[in-house]
């Protein structure tokens, strides 16, 4: 009789644990994807946010835009350009002054 009621009981035991055990992976499964689907659209946003300011960093490092600031800011185009040769340099010049 004992044995009888252990062979039934086994079974019983065994599928309780594991339809529990499904129940508990099956819900930390679909918490997971809610958290990878946040992710993934925080990842989103970030590469949107990122190519948004690139092309703000473009326009602002822009010939156009760096003349613009310099002419805002007093700075004039030169008339007259210095030109440095490589064979005579300020340090050759001085050490010519000094000899």
């Amino acid at each position: 009789m004992k044995k009888s009621i252990l062979i039934i009981s086994l079974p019983v035991i065994a599928i309780i644990f594991l339809a529990v055990a499904q129940t508990v992976l099956s819900n930390v499964l679909s918490t997971s994807g809610v958290e990878v689907s946040k992710i993934s659209s925080e990842i989103e946003f970030y590469k949107t946010e990122n190519l948004l300011l690139k092309e703000k960093l473009y326009r602002q490092e822009s010939l156009e835009n760096v003349a613009s600031r310099a002419s805002e800011l007093g700075f004039v185009k030169s008339k007259h350009q210095l030109i440095i040769s490589p064979t005579r340099t300020v340090l050759t010049r001085i050490l010519s002054e000094i000899k």
